[in-house]
């Protein structure tokens, strides 16, 4: 018979206390790894940032091109990310590659285009015909018993038309459809001589800047006008007006749905409201401007320069905060705000992007005439629409 040997099993003590440390030290090396990992990550994201907002493209590689059928005299316009092209004959709206969304057709000597949002308006000054159209189709047209003078559309495709017939004035409202919403009129002995309008983003509130000279004087009267239930207990459905002494203000817009803005010839005013406008930021300006800019967001001034550069451009903000002062030479005839916030100047057959920060990111001369820049998704990435030709490039 076997003999079964018992075992004897020896408790072994456990120092809690050196265990716990043990482990707190470990952790704390795991938690001291991971911070160091990131670190390293966020220091190289940071470097890769600086250097590409530092960098300076002289050059780009050609990713696509397609060819195009122009005349001389088109005109380019991007909306909504692809191409309208505007003729005497009509409009041409396009993909990147050629592919037709919509074609319109007209009779115009010199067609103007006027967009917000999904929808253009295109018109002609003194003209009586009216399109407006979206992103997809025709939408309505507008045919007035007067000459045309200045239109403003807003984001869902209400339009207003200022029009004049023997030395009065006449403001209209239509629905994208073409009805009318409201009309009134403006007589030059009582209210002066419009020189702009300005639509809101919903279409609801309208500005309007007048030149009086009745008492011998000049000065400018901007008038806001409320079509919603605010301004049906005010006369007139004027809401707020204010008047300039020795001032002419020529341009006005609605920059966003309660931010409007005033172009004078000797200084930029803004105003804030969502009902009833109010006058909150006064910019001085000392020297002449050749020409104004603006999105959604910003506005920008151009002078000519003395700093040996041949211009000076100043960028602000909707608060009136100038964020930028760029002094630039390109011959410039059109400065506008790319999709992705970076300005680009034209000229006849060159260009100079700018990036948020102010640093000028390319510059280039063409062979050919250079209609328009388009920014990409990627931040190297633009189109160009050369004469006869539009190309998708990237930057190196």
């Amino acid at each position: 018979m076997a003999t079964i040997q018992k075992h004897k099993f020896r408790t072994v003590e456990v120092d809690r206390d050196d265990f716990n440390k043990k482990i707190r030290a470990h952790r704390r090396k795991v938690a001291v790894l991971v911070v160091l990992v990131l670190l390293l990550l966020a220091a190289a994201a940071i470097v890769t940032y600086i250097y590409y907002e530092k960098k300076v493209y002289t050059s780009f590689a050609v990713l696509s091109s397609v060819e195009r059928s122009d005349t001389s005299a088109s005109e380019f316009t991007e909306f909504q990310g692809k191409l309208l092209k505007c003729t005497n004959d009509g409009a041409v709206y396009t993909d990147l590659e050629g592919n037709l969304i919509w074609n319109q057709t007209y009779e115009m000597d010199h067609p103007i285009v006027e967009m917000r949002g999904n929808y253009v308006a295109i018109y002609e000054l003194n003209g009586t015909q009216v399109y407006i159209l979206d992103t997809v189709n025709l939408q309505g047209s507008i045919r007035t018993t007067m000459p045309i003078q200045k239109i403003s559309i807003a984001s869902q495709g209400t339009v207003a038309i200022l029009m004049e017939n023997d030395g009065t004035s006449y403001l209209q409202l239509f629905d994208k459809a073409g009805g009318q919403l409201a009309s009134g009129e403006l007589h030059v002995q009582n209210s002066g001589y419009p020189l702009d309008l300005a639509l809101s983003e919903n279409g609801e509130k309208m500005a309007v800047s007048m030149l009086d000279i009745n008492d011998g004087s000049v000065k400018t009267v901007i008038a806001f006008y409320n079509f919603g239930t605010v301004g049906q207990n005010s006369i007139d459905k004027i809401v707020s007006s204010y008047t300039y002494a020795n001032k002419v203000i020529p341009q006005i817009r609605y920059l966003a749905e309660d931010t409007m803005v005033a172009f004078g010839d000797d200084q930029v005013t803004l105003f804030a409201g969502a009902q009833k406008p109010v006058e909150v930021k006064t910019i001085e300006i000392k020297e002449e401007v050749k020409s104004i800019f603006y999105d959604e967001s910003h506005f920008g001034l151009i002078f000519d320069s003395s700093a040996g550069k041949n211009h000076r451009l100043e960028y602000y903000d909707l608060s009136g905060k100038q964020i930028l002062n760029i002094l630039f030479e390109t011959d410039y005839t059109n400065v506008r705000v790319l999709a992705n916030g970076e300005l680009c100047i034209l000229g006849e057959t060159s260009c100079e992007i700018y990036n948020s920060r102010g640093t000028r990111k390319f510059q280039y001369d063409f062979k050919e005439h250079l209609y328009q820049i388009l920014s990409g998704r990627v931040q190297t990435n633009y189109t160009f629409l050369l004469e006869g030709k539009t190309q998708t490039v990237k930057l190196k």
